[in-house]
């Protein structure tokens, strides 16, 4: 007889274990996940590198008019163009149109490019800068001008172009179309 009991307590284990089985674990709720971190490039670079662009609608405006939203230097590709072509950020820094800056309109220069011209305020012959860039945002370059006494026959500007040492050009930066290219240094 113990027999047949120990095979019906079987089956019934059996059964047991069918019928209440056991709890499944649940799946995890989702939880918020630290945000992704994207690479260290300002918005705007990345702004300026998601579509065509056409800076021909700056020229005959002053640097500090805003046109589509973006007065001249704060345009994504004029600010990569800047970034790339001026790598130290103290020497970066002194190309900024200040509140109290001067400014001439936007002009075409050789080559279709585009030049935009800044100075200090009563002090634009001791120091300014220019921005000469292709209308599509690309082949920036950079000059950046302090006068050095007071003779201006020995006054140069440093000019800067992406992956390339800074080269000094004679006088002050380019305002006009006449003005660009810089004449070379020469030595007499």
């Amino acid at each position: 007889m113990k027999a047949p009991l120990a095979a019906a307590a079987l089956v019934l284990l059996a059964a047991c274990g069918q019928s209440d089985p056991a709890p499944r674990e649940t799946p995890a709720e989702p939880v918020a996940s630290e945000p992704k971190i994207t690479p260290s490039v300002p918005l705007s670079v990345k702004e300026a590198r998601r579509g065509p662009v056409d800076l021909t609608p700056y020229i005959g405006k002053y640097p500090f008019d805003i046109v589509n939203g973006h007065r001249f230097l704060d345009h994504p590709a004029v600010q990569t163009a800047v970034t790339t072509a001026v790598p130290d950020a103290q020497a970066r820094a002194r190309v900024v149109f200040a509140d109290n800056g001067l400014g001439l309109p936007i002009v075409r220069v050789a080559g279709g490019r585009i030049l935009a011209w800044g100075g200090a305020r009563r002090a634009e012959d001791r120091y300014n800068w220019a921005v000469v860039i292709g209308p599509d945002g690309t082949k920036g370059e950079v000059c950046i001008f302090e006068a050095v006494g007071d003779d201006p026959e020995l006054w140069s500007a440093a000019w800067y172009v992406a992956g390339r040492p800074a080269v000094m050009k004679q006088g002050g930066c380019p305002s006009s179309a006449e003005d660009y290219p810089p004449a070379d240094i020469v030595a007499g």
